[in-house]
């Protein structure tokens, strides 16, 4: 009972490509991403469960990724990633 995940963090979306039904909202962030033009802050809104709190983690992991994929995805191998994908940061 100790390592037990709500099932909702356990699937969390790790990256823009797998988020389902938010094309809009992954393409504008990943596009601020790739030409460098990150707002000074950022207001997700929206009924529960569509999204907002995957996509802000999403976001905050790919902005700190030190090695940026070609598709402007965090690449899970750096450290900084590495310590997103523990939830040490």
């Amino acid at each position: 009972m100790e390592n037990f995940v709500v099932s909702a963090r356990k699937y969390r979306p790790a990256t823009f490509n797998s988020v389902v039904g938010q094309p809009s909202i992954t393409s504008t962030l990943k596009n601020a991403i790739r030409s460098n033009h990150i707002a000074q802050a950022f207001l997700f809104t929206g009924p529960r469960g569509v999204g907002k709190t995957t996509c802000a983690r999403i976001l905050a992991k790919t902005i700190n990724c030190q090695n940026l994929t070609t598709e402007t995805e965090a690449c899970n191998v750096c450290e900084s990633c590495k310590a997103f994908n523990n939830n040490a940061s």
